[in-house]
């Protein structure tokens, strides 16, 4: 058995999975290879509808998170056909799996994923690391952002003070520089923006952000959703997609007396990204330092160009430290894998909140 490793993550978004072939040998990340699957459309739509329902229904989820593990499976096996990798080599895998839930403040704090890890850990004969979250979150954290232990490894090396901006359908941070790494959610990313995208026929989100910088941003509008007590609230915190989802958008709209055009709308949803990660570094005191973004975010002209205007400066990727930003999850994931079954723990009090070291992720092994 060689010393790869296969990272999985797909987004709140839900329209692919990426796909990424390390190998971790001496502890050097060197990134064999890496892809994206589409999530079949049947599929996306019903994690979109999970995702935003109150309660889903338990038979839907259980499907759900079978047909999630069969296109996890798949993706491995293109990718391994495509880099030429027996399944042997390969050590481990780390599949984050699709988000649907995440409340770690409720009664009963949980964060809910799907991508069965036991079944992609039988299908492929390969040990499964999964349920990134859920030790995290047993010891009183908040089980996310996880990445920025990942940005401090790969990132942190040479003592310099940057930001670490993932723009995903929620925005994390990571502050590198100080003393303890700092994480945590800023708040919506490119979900408040995709949903809205697709209830106007626009897509499923908003290219290169060209439909919101043809708006007007609605000033009244843009201070009731910044007035949201989640902005203000102190790290360490988190969100997801089932908060920042399609009634929060309805609700801060209905609180506007006028009718907003639609592309209005979406300006003003674009502001809200951009100001929230704004206020994230100001909070911080990292006003001064590098920023490198990351994340299908990070694509989306319009929006960084509004994150420069608000910061007075430059912002890059993260493939001016020489990794894709497309593909920095996945990588982080795979290499959490081999973390996992070197049996290590982490102490994540400052990114999550948790009162103990905890190990991220739990090991599948193989039943048949």
């Amino acid at each position: 058995m060689g010393d790869i490793y296969i990272g999985l993550m797909s987004g709140t978004s839900a329209d692919s999975i990426d796909c990424a072939a390390l190998n971790l040998k001496d502890e050097k990340i060197n990134v064999i290879g890496c892809n994206n699957y589409e999530i079949p459309s049947t599929l996306r739509s019903g994690i979109l509808e999970a995702s935003q329902a109150n309660s889903p229904d338990k038979t839907q989820i259980e499907i759900l998170d079978m047909n999630m593990a069969n296109v996890l499976v798949a993706s491995v096996k293109n990718l391994v056909h495509e880099l030429d990798i027996n399944l042997n080599e390969i050590r481990a895998i780390g599949s984050h799996g699709q988000t649907i839930k995440h409340n770690p403040n409720g009664d009963n704090p949980f964060s809910l994923q799907i991508g069965n890890p036991q079944k992609i850990s039988n299908d492929l004969g390969i040990t499964t690391i999964g349920n990134f979250r859920t030790d995290d979150i047993e010891a009183k954290g908040q089980g996310a952002p996880l990445t920025p232990i990942f940005h401090e490894k790969v990132f942190g090396s040479d003592g310099q003070s940057k930001i670490i901006i993932n723009i995903g359908g929620i925005v994390n941070i990571s502050a590198l520089g100080l003393q303890k790494t700092i994480g945590f959610d800023t708040g919506p990313g490119n979900c408040l923006m995709d949903i809205w995208s697709r209830r106007n026929n626009i897509g499923n989100y908003d290219d290169e952000g060209k439909w919101a910088a043809s708006g007007t941003i609605n000033h009244p509008l843009l201070k009731e959703m910044m007035d949201d007590d989640y902005f203000s609230r102190n790290y360490p915190k988190s969100t997801g997609p089932d908060y920042f989802g399609e009634n929060w958008i309805d609700q801060q709209i209905n609180k506007i007396p006028e009718n907003i055009a639609p592309e209005d709308t979406q300006a003003t949803l674009i502001q809200v990204t951009a100001l929230s990660i704004a206020s994230a570094i100001e909070k911080l005191d990292f006003t001064d330092e590098n920023i490198y973004l990351c994340g299908g975010g990070s694509h989306n002209k319009f929006l960084i160009q509004e994150i420069e205007k608000i910061v007075n400066g430059s912002v890059y990727t993260s493939e001016k430290l020489g990794i894709d930003p497309d593909y920095l999850e996945a990588i982080c994931f795979g290499w959490f894998a081999k973390q996992r079954i070197k049996d290590v723990k982490f102490d994540l009090s400052q990114i999550t909140g948790s009162i103990k070291e905890v190990y991220v992720g739990r090991k599948y092994e193989p039943t048949k």
